[in-house]
């Protein structure tokens, strides 16, 4: 079971413990349970769920652990924001989600949790950067749009010094080549890619880039620019 995957994986990091376990179970109890009334995940096998949403997230405590503070943007149900709190509680974790139903469940469980090192807010990223410009060690976003909307987004965030580490799939080295010039203008730089699988068939990366340079004060452009017309 996968339940056993993700204590070999806390063991292994050096974090493992029967309450920390625990946490993590009653996490996806919650979200399975709210998700019988409000959709947060399409993932509702429990086995699945341990590998395609703890295990995955929790591919990223390498290079998180480390940091003061870590903001995930499009954080959904909580991913991987709320596993890497539960990993990390000496980091401040700031989850930022545009549907106010998904950022209510997150702060209802991070209660339950007693995990008081992570908050959930309810902003676009646009909207959340207008008041936190360059103040995180690190940005984090797993299913988050395309990599160049992606670094817009999220550099606007990050300190110089920094790192943005993004969840990503197969199509890393295409996205790569089509945000050279969305990394030069944000004060980016490609630092690290790191492969993992969760499952046999399945093959993840994730990109670790340092923020060099300051990101000039234009971006992230509003009106959902970095979407709909990518840098």
């Amino acid at each position: 079971m996968n339940r056993e995957v993700l204590i070999a994986l806390l063991r292994q990091k050096g974090i493992y413990s029967p309450n920390l376990v625990e946490k993590f179970d009653t996490f996806c109890d919650e979200v399975l349970e709210t998700n019988r009334s409000f959709n947060l995940t399409a993932i509702t096998d429990r086995d699945e769920f341990y590998a395609k949403h703890f295990v995955d997230s929790l591919a990223g405590y390498d290079f998180v652990k480390d940091a003061k503070t870590v903001c995930d943007i499009g954080s959904g149900a909580g991913f991987p924001g709320v596993p890497l709190a539960l990993a990390c509680p000496k980091t401040q974790f700031s989850l930022v989600d545009s549907l106010r139903k998904r950022v209510d469940f997150i702060n209802t469980c991070t209660k339950k949790l007693n995990l008081d090192n992570c908050s959930a807010f309810h902003a676009r990223a646009e909207e959340f950067c207008a008041s936190h410009r360059e103040s995180f060690d690190v940005c984090t976003a797993r299913a988050v749009s395309s990599l160049a909307t992606l670094a817009e987004l999220c550099a606007p965030l990050v300190k110089v010094g920094g790192s943005l580490v993004a969840y990503k799939g197969r199509t890393l080295a295409e996205e790569l080549k089509a945000s050279e010039r969305a990394f030069d203008i944000l004060g980016l730089k490609t630092k690290t890619i790191a492969e993992y699988n969760i499952s046999e068939d399945e093959k993840h990366f994730l990109l670790v880039c340092e923020k060099v340079s300051r990101t000039p004060p234009q971006y992230p452009r509003g009106g959902n620019k970095p979407k709909t017309q990518p840098l």
